[in-house]
């Protein structure tokens, strides 16, 4: 995702509109059109009134793209590890016990092939 991409889905998820969100940063509603296509950036001073009101990491509003899994890195403030191990956890939550030793296991096995496999 860019950073239009990000600031509209930042903007869509708390349904706001264009015109709120320009007064929220003090900017005009034009600028926040600009922003959300890509044809322009937020200055410095912006960007560090965006990260703070919505609580994301300025690392991942200036970083392009999501993992490559799809999940978007930083979202709600979270680092894209914290994400993932979010969505890990609530699967293996719902599994029975027989499956969790199972994955376990299957985790277990592919941890001891990754540590084999690296140089000390």
């Amino acid at each position: 995702m860019s950073i239009g991409e990000k600031l509209r889905y930042l903007r869509t998820k708390t349904k706001r509109t264009l015109k709120e969100q320009s007064e929220i940063f003090g900017v005009s509603l034009n600028s926040v059109y600009r922003w959300e296509h890509d044809l322009t950036a937020p200055k410095k001073s912006t960007l560090k009134k965006i990260v703070e009101h919505y609580e994301v990491p300025m690392e991942w509003l200036l970083q392009d793209g999501a993992d490559e899994n799809g999940i978007e890195p930083g979202i709600n403030g979270m680092r894209s590890e914290d994400h993932l191990e979010q969505q890990l956890l609530k699967m293996f939550r719902k599994l029975s016990e027989n499956k969790k030793y199972k994955i376990l296991g299957y985790i277990e096995r592919v941890y001891v092939e990754d540590m084999d496999s690296m140089v000390f």
